[in-house]
């Protein structure tokens, strides 16, 4: 390989120099205009977000107020317990009748607020009262009375709804609705700042305003120089308004969002990072030509000679100043002797797990016992035996469901154990009482994650070897949790006293050899240990052994996996 060292066109320093120029330059002019639409479109976003929520509240307000202004039509015209006020012969029944009516009132307010004060007046007994709980002192409480009781005006009716009017008392704005029917007067009362409250925790920034005005009395809440300096103050400050007639509310709500204030930070944090990138690229003009003769010409260099490698499968000298990238040229030569035997065990690893993966399909998948629960079924329709029909269908589905939707490594002990029950409800109408089941598992573990079809594949192998209408084989099925090791696991122990394991398999299973026959019998069980092996690698145990009384017994021990543990190897 020839040598490239010094013969590489030359730059001067100036020109490296303008180039960098130039990048700054244009990074300087790209950050700037980042900057502006950041601070533009955060701007846009901030309008949206206060108009939206505003619309929202303004929205709910007007609920409130139909609420209210519906609630008010059907109390004064209908409510009977004014009728108990009115028919009072003496003050020692008014009271209860005045408690009922105020119950009935705050009741009403859960669903629109405390806010919402109401008041009643009958003008032939001369009764004026709260009919809520009073959120103002008792001075503004005498004023108001003396307001609406003394005060002459064209009251609104019962049939005209919709008109909400303000009043001022002491420098404090309220906005009122009136209905008067006979002799009743029903009254609604709200604060103008209960109505802007809830608004106040919008961001607005520091001079942010909110005013309401109507077409009565003007200005109800901030004052008309919050709106006459918008021309000043345009550039930093956004300006919404609400109509009322657009919104269908009795007033009209002016919003001011301070803009400066508001993104100041942002500001900063634009101009520390267009600093840092000037600061950055001075270091980067200082230290570019070293870098590019000392660390990038060598490292150009041996890319090309990896380069040469991967398409020539040759071996390339490389010879370099810097030490460790003739180490790595040596590191990487043996590399990818190492990656070739890699992919060889690679190749393998995946053609046994494909080979174990149609094992398992080919065990889900059987056909006969298919066709002897459609044959079982056929039988029973001729019997009539319905029920049994019902219960052979329901288990046949769920068995079969299961089967064809376990794809995974993992499923819930829970799901296993309903599968199990499936397919023993099966065999117990194939078999009649030929056997009992018994199950006896930790209800904690319930949830934690094992293997689809471990369990179900033994107790498959016990029914196919061990049941039979001579005798009754009893079946039992332990599950529980342990710590082994400092590590908790799960023991599942699986016994029938049928007639055992023969000795040559029970010799094999126990030696850890393959037990399949050419017929395909055991496949089930040289399956799952296969598969125990590729997820679980050494960390799992499973015996075989025969009771000495008769039957076989098989333990299993895996680790303990919830949900959010599993790890696919």
């Amino acid at each position: 390989m020839k040598s490239h060292f010094g013969k590489h066109t030359s730059r001067s320093v100036n020109y490296y120099s303008k180039v960098l120029f130039v990048i700054l330059i244009s990074i300087l002019l790209i950050n700037m205009i980042v900057s502006f639409f950041t601070i533009t479109i955060t701007r846009q976003q901030s309008i949206e977000y206060v108009k939206n929520t505003i619309n929202l509240y303004l929205d709910d307000t007007m609920l409130r107020l139909n609420a209210v202004e519906h609630f008010m039509i059907w109390t004064v015209k209908n409510e009977p317990l004014i009728k108990d006020m009115e028919k009072a012969k003496d003050m020692s029944e008014l009271p209860k009748s005045i408690h009922n009516f105020r119950t009935r009132v705050n009741d009403f307010q859960y669903s629109t607020g405390k806010e919402y004060q109401f008041f009643l007046a009958l003008k032939k007994e001369n009764y004026f009262f709260s009919s809520s709980p009073i959120q103002m002192n008792y001075s503004e409480y005498l004023k108001i009375k003396d307001y609406f009781l003394s005060k002459k005006r064209s009251v609104n009716k019962y049939e005209d709804i919709y008109t909400w009017q303000s009043l001022k008392m002491d420098d404090k704005y309220y906005l009122y609705h009136l209905l008067e029917y006979e002799n009743r007067m029903f009254i609604s009362v709200i604060a103008v700042d209960d109505i802007l409250f809830p608004l106040n925790e919008i961001n607005l920034g520091d001079k942010g305003t909110l005013t309401i005005t109507n077409n009565e009395n003007g200005f109800l809440s901030g004052s008309k120089e919050n709106i006459s300096n918008r021309k000043l103050k345009f550039i930093f400050t956004s300006y919404l308004t609400f109509h009322q007639n657009d919104t269908g509310l009795p007033f009209s709500l002016h919003v001011s969002v301070d803009h400066f204030s508001a993104y100041k930070k942002v500001a900063i944090a634009q101009f520390v990072l267009v600093l840092a990138t000037i600061i950055i690229g001075l270091i980067l003009f200082f230290f570019l030509g070293y870098f590019r003769n000392k660390i990038l010409s060598p490292i150009q260099d041996f890319s090309q000679t990896l380069l040469d490698i991967n398409k020539n499968n040759e071996k390339v000298d490389f010879s370099s100043s810097i030490i460790e990238l003739e180490q790595a040229n040596e590191q990487f030569k043996g590399l990818m002797n190492e990656i070739k035997k890699l992919k060889i065990d690679y190749y393998e690893q995946e053609f046994e797990k494909k080979q174990i993966q149609m094992d398992f399909m080919k065990l889900q998948i059987k056909p006969h016992f298919y066709l002897s629960c459609l044959t079982t079924i056929h039988s029973m329709a001729e019997m009539g035996m319905y029920k049994e029909i019902k219960k052979m269908t329901i288990s046949t589905s769920n068995y079969f469901r299961y089967l064809f939707q376990t794809n995974q490594n993992y499923v819930k002990l829970e799901k296993e154990l309903t599968h199990i029950q499936d397919y023993l409800a099966i065999q117990k109408l194939l078999h009649a009482h030929s056997f009992k089941f018994d199950i006896q598992t930790e209800p904690s573990i319930e949830k934690a994650m094992i293997p689809p079809l471990m369990i179900q594949t033994f107790i498959e192998n016990i029914v196919k070897h061990a049941v039979s209408l001579d005798e009754q084989i009893n079946i039992q099925l332990n599950i529980y949790s342990k710590i082994v090791e400092n590590r908790k696991s799960i023991i599942i122990t699986l016994l029938d006293n049928g007639p055992g394991f023969p000795a040559d398999i029970l010799e094999n299973l126990q030696s850890d050899m393959l037990i399949t026959t050419i017929n395909g019998n055991h496949i089930g069980i040289n399956n799952v240990i296969q598969r125990l092996r590729l997820l679980f690698e050494e960390d799992f145990s499973i015996d075989f052994s025969n009771i000495p009384g008769g039957g076989a017994k098989v333990e299993i021990m895996i680790p303990y996996l919830a949900k959010e543990e599993r790890v696919e190897r």
